[in-house]
């Protein structure tokens, strides 16, 4: 039951491998989209010429693609954020997986042996011979003579 135990954690340290991995991409792509929108909000104003007015549809433009920025950061901190409440959780999974080993794994692997066990002899068929109810009446047969 060791093995069992070794590839839960194995198991569970990959998926914290992958979901770090996520996070750290999701990171780098929030950076990325932030500056982007960053450089476009500090970027001045087009104006054509010698004019001191500014030209409508470039400005709405400009707007535009602000506002799609906007936008597409938002999401990307969202997931950034869900993702890492998902590494945090993980990685408290897994601490307490590590913990659990001395405490409760002898008795609880034990019980489950005992129940693979019982689910072998059912399958391969000895199940009526070895059942605790064939046991329990040759028991109370002993006591009845």
């Amino acid at each position: 039951m060791i093995f069992l135990y070794t590839a839960l954690l194995l198991l569970v340290g990959v998926a914290h491998f992958l979901i770090k991995r996520r996070v750290a991409a999701l990171e780098k792509r929030y950076a990325r989209v932030a500056g982007e929108a960053d450089e476009l909000l500090r970027q001045s104003s087009y104006r054509e010429g010698n004019s001191n007015r500014q030209d409508p549809y470039q400005s709405a433009k400009r707007q535009y693609k602000l506002a799609v920025l906007a936008e597409k950061r938002d999401s990307v901190e969202s997931a950034f954020v869900r993702w890492d409440r998902r590494s945090e959780r993980f990685a408290k999974l897994r601490e307490r997986l590590r913990a659990w080993k001395g405490r409760k794994l002898p008795y609880t692997f034990g019980a489950l042996d005992v129940a693979f066990v019982l689910s072998a002899i059912d399958y391969l068929g000895a199940g009526q011979f070895l059942s605790a109810r064939h046991l329990v009446e040759a028991v109370a047969s002993l006591f009845t003579r």
